[in-house]
């Protein structure tokens, strides 16, 4: 993908010259003075910039457009006149973090990932059950092979041959290498954004750093950790309600291991490996994950604490714990001796914190923004705006009409734009895509959308090409004709 850059990235004016002809004019431009500019006209980088009635050659290289007004501020004078653009602080911190939504896709595979690493600290209740639920909404929205369950049954096979072996007083180190190569090709076959994907990552690393260090015994348990046991159960129990050979004969195993001896606890890895089966082992199961539906969706986007602050405004702090936010918040408190957990947290909050400024920022557009960090999707977000005739007048009858437009990035299809307009007789969409195979590829399924869409009739669809990156539509905004100010310094 190109480099997004910045919303407002820094800019200087590098070359200003007198536009009216050859008759000299006094240079308004003196160090250190702030005045208002207006872009009258354009080509490619060269700009027409109207100051107080005289019209001035500009060169610059920002995302300038015609009839934007821009706040100036004169930096140096020699050997050519160089204006900044100033801005205001909200945009500017905006700048500063606009990478993160690359990565937006990953805000819940981040956050199991994290999750696992965890140590063996009690968190509060609410923090629990959301890293509970955004687990189990991770498997109900991510699309897993068809042969996962016969993955996880190996895995558990893999996973009983190697606790055998320490039973047997060997040093099972002869199994190890079956266990971290399944591992890696797991890890060629799963789609890119599978939450899967970071639990092998870590196990792998872990077998790796561990493998070289002591015994299989000591890698996969831990005598100074009883507080995993409850985890562990817990994992055991989702493994044997899977009904399959494999896993019933590893649960056996595990159990009768255990019991003799007490004084062991399993240990981060084994756990992670358990986790990983179990998640294997319910994908396969044609009867589980229940497919996402709409209340699904909108608890995912509630519980993530883009509102966070305003539920403790409101005095709804209950509301407020069981958000996602919230939880990281406490993660980040809880381990501030372990510094790299406490970055993981800290990034991830950062994410949360910048849709949070989106908000706000293209508020004062009267656009709402709702972002979409759902595991398959790479970038995602959902704009609401009114609904405005070509003349910008607010169509007559309906002054609460509301427009609203998807923007998505997906593995395959690509940059995606969606525009959905109600009819009182039915639903129009229009489908832009990046380029024509992808749009003729949309076109040849039109006959399945309209058996997913149940809230409305589809009176009309299109499909058309022109949909540019999500981040890059989402700075279109950002850098509207109604934007005053531009971020100089991000």
């Amino acid at each position: 993908m190109e480099p997004v850059p910045p919303p407002i990235p820094t800019l200087r004016v590098d070359k200003v010259k007198l536009y009216q002809g050859n008759r000299q004019q006094q240079s308004p431009f003196s160090k250190g003075k702030v005045f208002q500019g207006v872009i009258t006209e354009k080509n490619n980088t060269q700009f027409i910039l109207d100051v107080d009635g005289q019209q001035w050659i500009a060169d610059s290289k920002a995302p300038l457009q015609v009839g934007q007004r821009l706040n100036l501020q004169v930096t140096g004078t020699k050997p050519q006149v160089t204006l900044q653009i100033l801005t205001d602080p909200l945009t500017q911190k905006i700048g500063k973090s606009l990478h993160l939504l690359i990565n937006e896709g990953r805000l819940l595979p981040g956050t199991l990932a994290l999750a696992g690493r965890l140590p063996a600290k009690n968190l509060s209740s609410p923090a629990k059950d959301t890293l509970n639920f955004y687990s189990s909404t991770a498997t109900s929205f991510t699309q897993t092979s068809p042969q996962a369950q016969t993955a996880g049954s190996h895995l558990a096979e893999l996973l009983t041959n190697l606790i055998v072996s320490t039973r047997e007083n060997n040093s099972g180190q002869e199994n190890l290498p079956a266990v971290s190569s399944f591992l890696e090709n797991l890890l060629q076959t799963l789609p890119e954004q599978d939450p899967a994907r970071f639990q092998i990552q870590s196990s792998l690393s872990r077998l790796q750093s561990l493998a070289q260090n002591g015994s299989v015994r000591q890698i996969l348990f831990d005598t100074n950790n009883p507080a995993t046991k409850e985890q562990f159960q817990l994992l055991l129990q989702t493994i044997g309600e899977q009904q399959t050979g494999a896993g019933q004969a590893l649960v056996e195993t595990l159990v009768g291991f255990f019991s003799d001896n007490d004084a062991s606890s399993p240990a981060p890895l084994l756990l992670n490996l358990l986790s990983l089966t179990a998640h294997l082992l319910e994908s396969g199961d044609q009867a589980r994950p229940k497919n996402a539906d709409g209340p699904d969706l909108q608890q995912f986007i509630e519980r993530l604490g883009t509102n966070f602050e305003h539920l403790l405004a409101a005095g709804k702090k209950e509301e407020a714990a069981k958000t996602l936010k919230s939880t990281l918040l406490e993660i980040s408190h809880n381990l501030s001796e372990n510094k790299p957990l406490q970055q993981q947290a800290d990034q991830l909050t950062s994410t949360l914190e910048l849709f949070q400024l989106l908000q706000i920022r293209l508020a004062g557009e009267s656009v709402f923004v709702l972002p979409l960090p759902l595991p398959f999707l790479n970038q995602g977000f959902l704009l609401v705006e009114p609904d405005l005739h070509q003349n910008g007048q607010e169509q007559q009858g309906d002054r609460n009409e509301k427009k609203y437009s998807l923007h998505l990035q997906l593995e395959g299809l690509g940059n995606l734009r969606i525009e959905l307009q109600q009819q009182k007789t039915g639903m129009r969409v229009r489908f832009f895509s990046q380029d024509t195979e992808r749009t003729k590829f949309l076109a040849d399924h039109r006959r399945e959308l309209g058996q997913w869409l149940t809230a409305a009739p589809l009176e009309s669809v299109q499909f058309l090409t022109g949909a540019d990156e999500p981040i890059k539509e989402l700075l279109s905004y950002m850098a509207a004709e109604t934007t005053g100010v531009l971020d100089t310094s991000a």
